[in-house]
């Protein structure tokens, strides 16, 4: 039979043979060895097709067929999923509820995650509070958009990221529910759909504020009274602004990470946010504040907290300096790695993006990133000594 073909009563009463066969616009009739005939709904969906079945021929004529056919068109185009026959024999399964199938995406997730006990506290504990009282008792199989609306919209405005995350986290369980065959295939939280259509547009309610930096302008003045202080913090957050790391990443160095000969702290990809390892070069200046620093025959971090012994420098201890420091303009420790970006950007124009970038352990992303594989060490080697001699150029 012609591809695209319609079928008509006396040809489906001839077939025999079996096979698929093409109605036209995703209907087929589907005709088993047995003899027995039904309709399929088959389409192509994320690289691979996908059929649903629409009743046997015996219950279902052509035209109701195609009517239905005409039906699951409409909802692709709308970027829904059709949804399974509800004819077809589902599997008993004892965990339905919302609250249960998340224990159980948790169960079979949370070991690929990097920190995995943190970041399933942060889930389970932000749906809990934001959606479990609307549906965490309910049957996966009915939730739809307008619960994932409920559940959002009192906090859209209010708490915009948490309400991204929320909406990221039902979105998963429920393609989880569907993938166990306990819901029909629909993608109720995806970009574009329904919910968009009923929550307010995001850039219009929140806007992210970025960590408030220090003018490159003003970082070496501001590097000639940090060396005047003394105490732990106070080097920690120099090393910090001179190899451009984040605050974690400082605090919990530890000695075998860094290789004085070489010059090169090596950061295990445990620490790292983007979860690789990553390699930075220190420059004479870093390498100083390293040697000035006591050991802790307690301990292996390179910043010590002098009031528990063996432990890394507190997450705060940083940020109280800039307080003791009195600083009225609200700079943040975070904001001195966009203090150097911009240097970068600005003073150095011999310097590739891709190496400052890299120098702030930013991943290139799409086909750059794809076939990107080095780091441009010695690249960001030079930088580093440039930006140290820059931080270094003020007198206190």
């Amino acid at each position: 039979m012609a591809r695209g073909q319609q079928l008509n009563i006396k040809m489906i009463e001839r077939l025999k043979e079996a096979g698929k066969y093409a109605d036209g616009r995703n209907l087929y009739l589907h005709v088993t060895k047995t003899g027995s005939k039904s309709w399929l709904f088959i389409y192509r969906r994320l690289g691979r097709d996908r059929m649903r079945g629409l009743g046997s021929y015996r219950n279902v004529s052509l035209e109701e067929a195609r009517e239905k056919a005409g039906e699951f068109r409409a909802m692709l185009r709308q970027g829904i999923e059709p949804p399974v026959s509800r004819g077809a024999v589902q599997k008993k399964e004892e965990h339905r509820t919302f609250a249960q199938v998340n224990e159980r995406y948790l169960a079979e997730h949370k070991d690929s995650w990097r920190n995995p006990d943190k970041a399933e506290s942060l889930w389970r504990n932000s749906l809990r509070d934001h959606a479990y009282k609307l549906i965490g008792e309910k049957d996966v199989k009915d939730i739809d958009v307008k619960d994932v609306h409920a559940v959002l919209s009192p906090i859209w405005l209010t708490k915009h990221p948490t309400a991204k995350k929320i909406r990221w986290r039902i979105g998963a369980v429920l393609a989880y529910a569907a993938a166990l065959d306990l819901r029909a295939d629909v993608d109720l939280t995806r970009t574009g759909g329904k919910l968009d259509k009923l929550l307010p547009k995001a850039k219009r309610v929140h806007t992210v504020k970025a960590h408030d930096s220090l003018p490159y302008q003003d970082v070496p003045a501001f590097m000639a009274e940090l060396r005047q202080r003394e105490g732990i913090a106070a080097a920690a957050l120099q090393f910090l602004i001179l190899t451009g790391a984040r605050a974690k990443e400082v605090r919990l160095a530890e000695w075998d990470q860094i290789d004085f000969e070489e010059a090169v702290w090596n950061v295990p990809q445990e620490i790292m946010k983007a979860g690789r390892a990553h390699r930075v070069p220190l420059c004479p200046a870093a390498i100083d504040v390293l040697k000035a620093m006591p050991r802790d025959r307690n301990g292996h971090y390179l910043f010590i907290s002098v009031s528990n012994p063996g432990e890394p420098l507190s997450d705060m201890a940083m940020t109280q300096l800039l307080k003791r420091m009195d600083r009225k303009d609200g700079v943040t420790v975070h904001g001195f790695r966009s203090s150097f970006r911009t240097w970068a950007a600005e003073e150095c124009l011999d310097i590739p993006r891709e190496v400052a970038e890299a120098a702030l352990a930013h991943a290139v992303g799409g086909v750059e990133g794809a076939y990107q594989r080095g780091d441009y060490f010695n690249r960001r080697r030079d930088l580093m000594t440039r930006w140290a001699d820059y931080c270094g150029s003020a007198e206190a």
